[in-house]
């Protein structure tokens, strides 16, 4: 009996640490067209409508791709072609009063409608690029970023 605890306790504990080591998760892929992947970690997976994201991942679309995202809080999200985007932080835990959504825009084209964090906790949220930082103040905007100088 007692080799048994400890095996679950084990399994227990191991489980907890993968679970934190892999990020919360964060919100989930409601539309994928075109070619769209997930980076998680050293891994690349192909996105495909109901993937759960997690804390960390980074997607990216094709030339032909776009992905439209729900984060847990409801926020909208909206990728057009050729982006990359990290989730790098999202905390929504009204029970205790956090938040934080921290989105990074390396290039490429992003639609961002609020959810719950904003609604709670604006100054929580944040979508930084390679050239600046958008404090979120109000409920929606579309953000275009191409650093090769063409157009987008």
């Amino acid at each position: 009996m007692r080799k048994i605890l400890m095996a679950t306790m084990f399994f227990c504990l191991s489980a907890a640490i993968v679970a934190n080591a892999a990020g919360a998760l964060a919100g989930s892929i409601k539309t994928v067209r075109g070619k769209c992947s997930v980076r998680r970690g050293t891994e690349t997976i192909p996105a495909i409508a109901g993937f759960h994201l997690l804390e960390g991942d980074v997607l990216f679309t094709a030339s032909d791709g776009h992905v439209g995202v729900i984060m847990h809080d409801g926020t909208r999200l909206s990728l057009g072609p050729d982006t990359e985007l990290s989730i790098d932080k999202f905390v929504y835990d009204p029970s205790d009063g956090k938040f934080a959504l921290l989105l990074k825009l390396g290039r490429g084209m992003l639609a961002y409608v609020s959810g719950k964090i904003a609604s709670f906790s604006p100054e929580a949220v944040k979508v930084q690029t390679p050239v600046g930082l958008i404090g979120l103040r109000g409920t929606k905007f579309v953000v275009g970023l191409d650093l090769a100088g063409g157009p987008l």
